[in-house]
């Protein structure tokens, strides 16, 4: 332990509970004589794969190391404590100050010291203060004079693959607001490995307008199949619009993770087909506390609404976490299917990702009393309609995303 074993005297009967103590103290002592030493942030190769984006008179470059780069950087390992650092650099050209908000790249983001004290035990006294101050000293300052620049670290929630995120900067009232896509090496998400472009002949691909989009929507398919087409799967409850990049940005900013292709969490996904294919795109949202998990299966459809690309999908929750000796890779659907899409409209829209929704038919109407069944012998109940979101690469205010009342016109 702690790179050796520890001793300890021998001891009557009598002297246990003393002799376990100073085994304990001798063991913490043991692994607190550990020195703290950084090695230099830069030039790092994490550093050199920087995406940055200009807006105005200020540049923004963004970089995410990996969990080995952090190592070899701290000696610790901060993506096992699901700490993730993001490495900022803002160059103000303007003749004004501006504020960076750490809260837009992540709202529950950790404060340096904070991260610090996590690993304090592990170095020794004299090594706590140089410690500190790294962090205090590396962490991103949230102001940049005019015509000076700014480098540090935002200490984020470790997330797998791609890293999404906002940058928001502020010169007096006015605001600026980055979106970075940040992927790692090691990690190919699940949809990379699809020719888009290849999918469909021109020929087959519909273009219309969004007066075509409800009647488009309803005439698809119901469900999900079995690879061999026969059997009826899940309800395809959601559709996206959008551009490749405004749909990416909406996940990312939702928290929405990428998947590997041969994730086994995406096991069951994958046994699902639309057009003949397991999904083009899987992604997922779990609780903090790991017992419950939303999974997004998504398939490029073949229509252009707008000349931007349609995607249609199934979301459902996945309660094997709410199980003991649960398995992931099981996927035990939650039979309340509209929750899951309810859910995925709110987050699209309280992350200014939504410019307007609406409700549409499509899927057979079943009540909880006569639910459907799925090849797998899953039961799931919903009220017949799918959620149509339509995407925007820039933010939008809650308050002016449009609401398309397709639901009234079915009632009357």
């Amino acid at each position: 332990m702690c790179g050796g074993e520890t001793k300890i005297a021998t001891v009557n009967r009598h002297d246990v509970r003393a002799a376990a103590l100073i085994g304990v103290l001798l063991v913490l002592s043991a692994c607190a004589t550990q020195s703290f030493v950084a090695a230099p942030v830069g030039p790092s190769d994490f550093i050199q794969r920087g995406i940055s984006q200009t807006d105005q008179s200020v540049i923004v470059t963004v970089a995410v190391p990996t969990a080995e780069e952090v190592i070899e950087l701290l000696g610790v390992d901060l993506y096992a404590d699901g700490i993730q650092p993001v490495w900022l650099h803002v160059e103000n050209r303007s003749d004004a100050l501006v504020r960076v908000a750490h809260f837009s790249i992540d709202n529950d983001y950790f404060a340096p010291l904070e991260v610090a004290w996590i690993y304090r035990k592990r170095f020794s006294k004299s090594s706590r203060d140089t410690l500190d101050r790294w962090f205090i000293n590396n962490a991103m300052p949230r102001h940049v004079p005019a015509g000076e620049s700014r480098t540090g670290f935002v200490f984020t929630h470790a997330t797998e693959g791609t890293k999404g995120m906002n940058v928001d900067v502020y010169a007096g009232t006015h605001a600026m607001s980055f979106t970075f896509f940040v992927p790692l090496p090691g990690f190919k998400p699940d949809y990379m490995n699809v020719d888009f472009e290849g999918l469909y002949s021109d020929d087959e691909v519909f273009e219309g307008d969004l007066d075509d989009l409800r009647n488009r929507v309803a005439n698809m398919p119901c469900c999900t199949t079995s690879e061999s087409g026969e059997e009826s799967g899940d309800p395809l409850n959601v559709v996206i619009v959008g551009t490749p990049a405004a749909v990416r940005g909406a996940l990312l900013r939702g928290g929405w993770q990428e998947t590997e292709t041969d994730s086994p969490l995406t096991r069951v996904a994958r046994m699902h087909y639309y057009k003949g294919r397991s999904p083009d795109g899987t992604f997922h949202k779990s609780r903090p506390d790991g017992r419950e998990r939303k999974e997004l299966r998504l398939w490029l459809a073949p229509m252009l609404i707008d000349s931007e690309t349609v995607w249609v999908g199934h979301i459902s929750y996945d309660m094997s976490g709410a199980l003991s000796n649960s398995d992931l890779s099981a996927y035990q659907i939650d039979p309340d299917v509209d929750d899951a899409r309810m859910f995925l409209l709110q987050n699209f829209w309280y992350n200014q990702s939504l410019r307007s929704h609406g409700m549409a038919a499509g899927v057979p109407a079943v009540t909880v009393d006569a639910p459907r069944t799925n090849f797998r012998g899953d039961e799931y109940f919903t009220d017949g309609l799918r959620a149509v979101l339509l995407v925007s690469e820039e933010p939008v205010g809650m308050d002016e995303t449009r609401i398309l009342l397709w639901e009234r016109d079915l009632a009357e």
